[in-house]
């Protein structure tokens, strides 16, 4: 990234100590609630598989959901499939994506993260890297699908300029034609132009995308298949409605929320872009986080097995605990439902002495929100 002299960010961050959107009022957030506001018969299943860990779902708007089942976690194949209305999953967008062999190019090596953009379109992110013990065994890329004819209609292969020895890159969020991309593998976030697929690299080894504590979960530390406690960089990431803020956070936590426009602005030097992330809440591990149509911010808490919201008022909602949200992944929101998968995924083989633990069958729940949960409750 270019470099500028230290008066050329003078007016950007005079620009953002005086932000209205910063105010002091909104420097504490308020704690999170302690009681639930809805009962356990508002979770529900919705799908469920005896031979896949579901890390990730995605709503789309006709209905389907879209399944996401990484190869590191000890999946057999596919990576991504579909499910209509309840149906037996089916590879998606097709067989020959989710094969195990092949040209890297045209097919998936090691998801990581998938998005909806507002078009109706599907983007995944491909790591290259199905095991992060070992090196890649391909560049990173993204896949465009369009999901109405269930086609692949662009891939964009990233520069390696953009990657760091280490880099996994995981998670994706896009708006309009930009794409953010952290990298869980070495601290920092990939910003891709969509029209050209050139891509930056920013924030290296910042504090808001650098894991400073171990995930835990109700039954402990997670741990490498060597005994280490298991710290993840940015992975969980997610935009507003509107494109001008971006939420992201190590796998630890705790949220941060950075200004996309810092990311287009030709004055923003180093030091600007690294003040730039503010602290948004102090979050447990999170397995997943996504964004409603209001601005509110969905998460599902992997230390305490919870699904909590916050509004863009900085609001917290304690929505629900349940036990059958064992480690809760990457949830989506459709209407008044929300789609969260219980993963299991600390009972994976490579973190149980290479026998995996899970209880199955793996379930995709509905969380019925209540009538007013994305209106007038979140926002009060």
């Amino acid at each position: 990234m270019r470099r500028f002299p230290a008066r050329a960010r003078l007016p950007l961050l005079a620009a953002l100590l005086l932000s209205p959107l910063i105010t002091p009022e909104m420097a504490w957030a308020v704690p999170m609630p302690e009681k639930p506001e809805v009962a356990g018969d508002a979770l529900s299943p919705a799908l469920t598989s005896s031979t896949q860990i579901w890390d990730a779902v995605q709503a789309l708007p006709d209905g389907r959901l879209i399944l996401e089942a990484p190869g590191w976690l000890g999946n057999p194949t596919p990576q991504l499939s579909v499910s209509a209305k309840g149906a037996a999953p089916t590879p998606y967008p097709n067989s020959r994506w989710n094969t195990d062999a092949g040209d890297p190019a045209q097919r998936f090596v090691a998801i990581t993260g998938m998005t909806l953009a507002s078009d109706g379109s599907l983007w995944v992110i491909d790591s290259g890297v199905p095991d992060r013990e070992k090196p890649p065994v391909a560049g990173p890329k993204l896949i465009q699908i369009e999901t109405q004819n269930n086609t692949v209609q662009r891939v964009i292969e990233l520069s390696p300029n953009v990657l760091r020895h280490g880099s996994v890159l995981g998670g994706i969020a896009i708006h309009g034609n930009t794409a953010y991309v952290p990298d869980s593998g070495d601290a920092g976030l990939v910003v891709v132009n969509l029209d050209d697929g050139s891509a930056q690299r920013f924030l290296d080894h910042v504090q808001a995308l650098t894991a400073g504590r171990p995930i835990t979960t109700p039954s402990g530390t997670v741990k490498a298949p060597d005994g280490r406690p298991i710290a993840i960089d940015a992975s969980l990431i997610a935009i507003s409605p509107d494109g001008q803020w971006l939420y992201v956070q190590p796998y630890c936590g705790p949220l941060y929320r950075i200004a996309t426009s810092l990311f287009d602005d030709p004055d923003s030097t180093n030091t600007a872009l690294q003040e730039s992330a503010t602290l948004w809440y102090k979050t447990h591990a999170l397995g997943g986080l996504t964004v409603g149509p209001d601005g509110t911010l969905y998460w599902s808490d992997v230390t305490t097995g919870s699904i909590d919201s916050y509004t863009p008022g900085r609001i917290p909602h304690h929505l629900i605990t349940d036990p059958r949200l064992r480690w809760p992944g990457g949830a989506s929101l459709s209407g008044n439902t929300l789609y969260v998968p219980a993963s299991q995924l600390d009972q994976a083989a490579r973190f149980q002495n290479g026998h995996a633990t899970v209880q199955w069958p793996v379930t995709v729940y509905a969380l019925h929100l209540p009538d007013d949960a994305t209106s007038d409750v979140l926002r009060k």
